[in-house]
């Protein structure tokens, strides 16, 4: 009887779930150091239905607004704030930036930066790669001031992220690897991050991913399920970390904060 009084309880909960719609694919992130509540619509003022406890994943599958998402689980959605997600960037979900001709992902663009010259430029570069990249972390394999060229073999730390005694907890997982090049002239820049590679190094029961184009890799000597988790999240999480390398050298070389989402309309 009582088990019968649950179910009839929780059946409008979810109805009024399953009324939000999963628009992305799915993402995990995780809960931060405050717990996340799940509510069966866009209204947050209601008692949630659930809580998600900190530190745990959370697998956001639409966004409902800037400020709120939806979140798939046990099979039915609900939405939480995204403020509660500790690792949450609207960009994971847009496709992958593919070169047309050498087919790997590639992040390059030219920003303009009035009035300063070439070799102004590329001493912010430098200095750049310098501040960004500890010595045991980059190859600068190129430097050509006179070219205004800078070219780095860099790499990036790997993370995992699995339960052990009930917490989920982040473990090394080796780095990803990434070619940078950065084009330099008078009152531009350009730059081409590409060849991301998954390396475990000397990590236990890891193996190396390889390049992050493949939808799959044998990360525990298989490409099951159990590998496709940890791989999509590895990828998600490097191919956020190129986008902040990019907007952090832009902001190196413009001296001016990288401004994200739409304008203002009076910013003109």
């Amino acid at each position: 009887m009582k088990a019968a009084l649950l179910v009839c309880a929780l059946l409008p909960l979810a109805a009024s779930a399953q009324t939000l719609r999963a628009t992305l694919p799915p993402i995990t992130y995780h809960v931060g150091l405050v717990a996340a509540p799940l509510f069966p619509g866009p209204d947050t003022l209601r008692r949630p239905s659930f809580v998600l406890p900190s530190l745990s994943e959370a697998v956001v599958v639409g966004r409902v607004s800037p400020q709120l998402v939806v979140v798939r689980r046990a099979g039915f959605l609900y939405t939480t704030p995204v403020n509660r997600l500790s690792d949450y960037d609207p960009e994971d979900a847009s496709p992958l930036p593919l070169d047309p001709q050498t087919q790997l992902i590639t992040y390059q663009g030219v920003v303009e930066v009035p009035g300063v010259s070439q070799a102004d430029l590329y001493a912010r570069a430098a200095a750049w790669v310098a501040s960004t990249y500890p010595p045991a972390d980059n190859v600068l394999e190129q430097q050509n001031p006179q070219a205004g060229q800078l070219l780095v073999k860099g790499r990036r730390p790997a993370v995992t992220h699995a339960p052990y005694e009930g917490v989920l907890r982040s473990s090394y997982a080796g780095v990803v690897r990434h070619t940078l090049t950065i084009y330099v002239k008078d009152g531009r820049y350009k730059y081409v991050l590409t060849d991301l590679t998954h390396d475990a190094l000397s990590t236990p029961a890891l193996h190396s991913g390889g390049p992050l184009e493949q939808e799959k890799a044998s990360l525990y000597g298989y490409a099951g399920l159990g590998s496709k988790k940890t791989w999509d999240e590895l990828k998600t999480d490097a191919t956020r970390d190129a986008r902040r390398l990019v907007a952090s050298l832009q902001a190196a070389m413009t001296l001016q904060p990288v401004r994200k989402g739409p304008k203002s309309p009076s910013d003109f």
